[in-house]
């Protein structure tokens, strides 16, 4: 059976796979500012990925609910379609490659929230593991893109 632990290891997945294109992007960047705020983004990858390996590492097999195979499926093949459309970034400006960041931060969102509410719809409740849980991730995710938002309110700028 499926777990809210195999949906985390997919957050896991689709996070590696964000940081290693931030990572190429960086690499194939001589602007040394444009590597800067992209050592910023991959540093959020990994924050966001030893977050979900922390709630992992929290939930043991008692505590861990079931997931129905029919939903675990249907989740696990929207992640799957959702990992094919992350791209990297395509900008010499530190302001346009942090909207890129928050743009994609909040694709995440997205999906998390439609995870969560798919969730919900499957066992007709808000008060379970899995939910919680993603309600805790739903908010550390809020918490970043807020964070990046104040960057660029901020007045970060290509001087």
């Amino acid at each position: 059976m499926y777990d809210i632990r195999d949906v985390l290891k997919k957050g896991v997945e689709i996070t590696n796979k964000r940081k290693q294109i931030f990572e190429k992007a960086r690499d194939d960047q001589g602007d040394v500012r444009i590597r800067m705020v992209m050592n910023v983004l991959i540093k959020s990858t990994e924050n966001d990925i030893a977050h979900y390996e922390h709630l992992i590492e929290g939930i043991n097999d008692e505590m861990a609910e079931d997931l129905d195979f029919a939903f675990y499926d249907k989740i696990s093949s929207l992640i799957n379609q959702f990992s094919r459309t992350i791209v990297g970034p395509n900008t010499s400006d530190r302001k346009e490659l942090i909207k890129f960041a928050i743009e994609q931060e909040n694709s995440v969102y997205a999906l998390i929230l439609d995870i969560q509410g798919r969730l919900v719809m499957d066992n007709e409740s808000y008060d379970n593991q899995p939910y919680n849980i993603l309600s805790e991730v739903i908010e550390e995710k809020r918490k970043l893109i807020s964070q990046l938002e104040n960057m660029v309110k901020a007045g970060l700028s290509d001087r």
